[in-house]
C-alpha cells in the first residue's frame, strides 16, 4: 500500500467532495450545508495548512486546519475522506500526529465538533488524543454533535 501525503489543491477539494463517505455527507447535511462541492472547496481555501492524502494514487482524504483566532491562537482542525480512507485507516493514523504536531505548532488550542453519529470519525480523533466535551444539540439540524479539542 503506497501512501503519499502533499499540500491539498483546488483539485483535491473537487475529487474530495465527488467521493466523500455516507457519514462525512451526513455530517455536513447535519451542520447546514447542502452544497458539497462548495463547503469542501472553501474549507480548503481557508485552512491556513492542508493536506491530501492518497492511497496507491486514490484521493483518501483531505485535513486541514483554519484559524478560528489568530490573536487566540485558536485554529479549527478538520478532516473530510472518502472509501478509500476507511479501507487505509491504520497507515493513515499512524502518520497523522506529525500533521496534527504541525497544527498545534500554529496553533495552540484546536477546537471544533464531530456529528455523534460520524462512529469512525469519534474513535479516530479519541485515538489521535483529542479530548470530548458534553454532546450538543446543533442549532441548524438538532442533531447531536460533541465538541471536541486539543492544546499544545
Amino acid at each position: 500500500m503506497e501512501v503519499e501525503i502533499r499540500p491539498a489543491t483546488a483539485q483535491d477539494a473537487i475529487d474530495l467532495a465527488q467521493g466523500l463517505r455516507p457519514a462525512d455527507i451526513a455530517e455536513l447535511h447535519a451542520c447546514g450545508h447542502s452544497d458539497l462541492d462548495e463547503v469542501v472547496a472553501r474549507s480548503v481555501r481557508v485552512s491556513s495548512m492542508c493536506w491530501a492524502a492518497f492511497v496507491d494514487g486514490q484521493i483518501a482524504c483531505v485535513i486541514g486546519v483554519a484559524p478560528l483566532s489568530l490573536l487566540g491562537g485558536l485554529g479549527a482542525p478538520w478532516m473530510l475522506g472518502t472509501p478509500v480512507l476507511d479501507k487505509a485507516s491504520r497507515v493513515l493514523v499512524r502518520r497523522t500526529p506529525e500533521y496534527i504536531s504541525k497544527m498545534l505548532g500554529a496553533f495552540p488550542h484546536l477546537l471544533n465538533y464531530v456529528h455523534a453519529d460520524n462512529v469512525t470519525s469519534v474513535r479516530w480523533l479519541k485515538r489521535l488524543g483529542f479530548v470530548f466535551g458534553e454532546p450538543f444539540a446543533h442549532p441548524r439540524s438538532g442533531e447531536t454533535f460533541y465538541p471536541f479539542e486539543m492544546r499544545a
